[in-house]
């Protein structure tokens, strides 16, 4: 660790030495509004990565380079940040998050990072008291942790020893699973003789043949969801608002909403009337039949009218296609099958299906965003792409694939050479419960010891990107940079590495985030790097991430965050 550390420190300062000593670059302006000195600045420009200073005007970086030339910029009216050595970055970028139904889960009976069932228990039975309960009857939650329960399979039996009486229903941390106990079950009609829905699981008691209470995919999820009381504009709204403080405080200020519908959209256009919306979003329309947030209308009408959702802080021309599930509950599609079911999961869409709808959108000049985890699943989407490429030759719509859990060795170069996005979820790259707990047993250690292959698809030519898929896991970039960098555990409780051949250099990483995730926006020439005419998108380290170990990264605070300039976090 110390080595590395030593390595890494004299780089940077040699690196540094070499660029500064060249004048800064120049712009028309007098004078600044605003100018950092002092700082390690990482400018994620590969023609001046490293410099000291930067001055801002009117929300617009006007220089970069050493204390020296950038005091030209300083005039009466000046505010001048001494940065006593700390890292200015360009903010960051979340390729993949749920901002608002993650919100909204937060503001609820949230369990997220319960670490027992009894904490679980508890903390629904403080929500029986809540005013949201009180109000519509329901206790409604969401983040409980799978690999709390054998084969993520959580029991009703367990809440209803909450309550019996008042229905409660969790949404699991995974987004894919449900946990209802008896009283939700019977309001939903929930039977020993229901069938699963298409694309769904009501899971079963093995002994009994009732209802277990765990629900898989949105499809069995919905059959409660739909006879529970409707979120109001005002929850969805302090949702929104709820996730941009977070977003703020991990110095983030663009991302990919991964799942729309037209109440998301919405409330994104209303935030941004407001004034309020300080966060550059790109809004991913769910397409298809899986349920997640279509609104009533349906697709194709929320499609047709999208328009009236755009607005300079908001980008409508993105959409969502799940194609397939997740290994937790067997609904991620494979190439060969689980070794304890002989599943081998499923497609969402028929691959002649996904081909026409991608081709579709490809033509129409719509970046398509896949979810997909197993490596069938990852392989259709290629195809889909691949036939896209074939029909309508190249564009520039900048398609991606996020989580990619698994994928065939054989498919690794493709996304090179179809150009298209690797978005991943670091965060999970190390032996965590789902994977030793869930996944193992699931398709053995061969398969596990591929899962995230961060560094193959970098070393063949893809371009890598990162997202939290919050509330998955916690939005902050800085400890999915280190999970990518270490493939260990960032709290250091969980022993083990997650093939470490699969690690990625910390430079790549803050790429990731920053001007690759930019790209991938379509931001690239306003975002994602500090050179001069680009906003003003910038971030207050404490720590200089290229002059401590590893294991700490995860650990530095953004003490302060600016979108155009105007600052929308600190820590004083």
């Amino acid at each position: 660790m110390k080595k590395t550390s030593v390595a890494l420190t004299f780089i940077v300062i040699t690196g540094f030495l070499s660029i500064t000593s060249e004048a800064a670059v120049e712009s028309t302006q007098a004078n600044a509004d605003q100018v950092f000195v002092n700082g390690g600045v990482y400018t994620m420009n590969q023609a001046m990565p490293w410099a000291e200073a930067v001055a801002v005007q009117d929300g617009i970086v006007v220089a970069v380079g050493g204390n020296s030339e950038i005091s030209e910029y300083i005039g009466d009216a000046t505010t001048v940040t001494d940065l006593e050595g700390k890292m200015l970055l360009p903010a960051f970028h979340d390729a993949h998050a749920h901002p608002i139904w993650s919100g909204i889960d937060q503001l609820k009976c949230p369990v997220f990072g319960s670490p027992s069932i009894e904490a679980i228990q508890e903390k629904v039975k403080q929500c029986l008291n809540s005013n949201l309960t009180m109000s519509t009857g329901w206790v409604a939650g969401a983040g409980y942790n799978l690999a709390l329960f054998p084969a993520g399979n959580a029991h009703k039996s367990l809440l209803d020893a909450v309550s019996r009486e008042i229905p409660i229903y969790l949404d699991g941390e995974d987004g894919h699973s449900g946990w209802a106990n008896s009283k939700a079950l019977e309001l939903a009609g929930i039977t020993a003789d229901s069938p699963n829905p298409e694309l769904g699981v009501i899971e079963k008691d093995p002994v009994t043949g009732e209802p277990s209470g765990t629900l898989r995919e949105p499809a069995a999820m919905g059959l409660v969801k739909q006879i529970m009381p409707r979120d109001n504009e005002e929850i969805y709204d302090d949702g929104l608002l709820f996730a941009q403080q977070l977003a703020h405080s991990f110095g983030i200020t663009s991302i990919i909403a991964a799942s729309v519908g037209d109440k998301h959209l919405a409330a994104y256009k209303r935030l941004a009337e407001k004034g309020n919306l300080n966060l550059r979003m790109i809004t991913s329309l769910e397409y298809g039949h899986t349920g997640f947030t279509q609104g009533p209308e349906g697709f194709e009408e929320v499609f047709a009218n999208r328009q009236q959702y755009q607005h300079p802080r908001i980008n409508v021309d993105s959409i969502k296609i799940f194609i397939d599930g997740v290994f937790e509950g067997q609904t991620a599609a494979l190439l060969e099958p689980y070794l304890d079911s002989g599943s081998m999961g499923e497609l969402n869409l028929k691959p002649t299906e996904l081909n026409e709808a991608v081709t579709r959108f490809d033509q129409q000049g719509i970046q398509i965003h896949m979810h997909a985890i197993g490596d069938r699943g990852v392989r259709a989407g290629l195809d889909a792409f691949a036939t896209a490429l074939s029909v309508n030759g190249p564009t520039d719509n900048r398609h991606h694939i996020s989580h990619l859990q698994l994928i065939s060795p054989a498919d690794i170069p493709r996304f090179s050479e179809l150009a298209v996005i690797a978005n991943f979820q670091s965060v999970w790259a190390f032996p965590e419960p789902y994977i030793t707990e869930i996944n193992l047993p699931e398709v053995g250690p061969e398969r596990v010891n591929q899962m995230y292959p961060i560094g193959s698809i970098h070393e063949s030519g893809g371009m890598i990107v990162g997202g939290s898929d919050w509330a998955v896991s916690t939005m902050n970039p800085l400890v999915a940079i280190e999970t990518a960098v270490r493939r260990e555990d960032p709290d250091n409780l969980i022993q083990g590495v997650l093939n470490k051949d699969e690690r990625m250099d910390l430079d790549e990483m803050l790429r990731a985030y920053t001007i690759n995730a930019a790209y991938l926006m379509h931001q690239e020439n306003t975002t994602g790097s500090i050179e001069v005419g680009k906003a003003a998108d910038l971030i207050v380290l404490e720590q200089n991430l290229f002059l401590i170990p590893v294991d700490a990264i995860g650990d530095v605070r953004v003490l302060r965050t600016m979108i155009d300039g105007v600052t929308v976090h600190q820590i004083n």
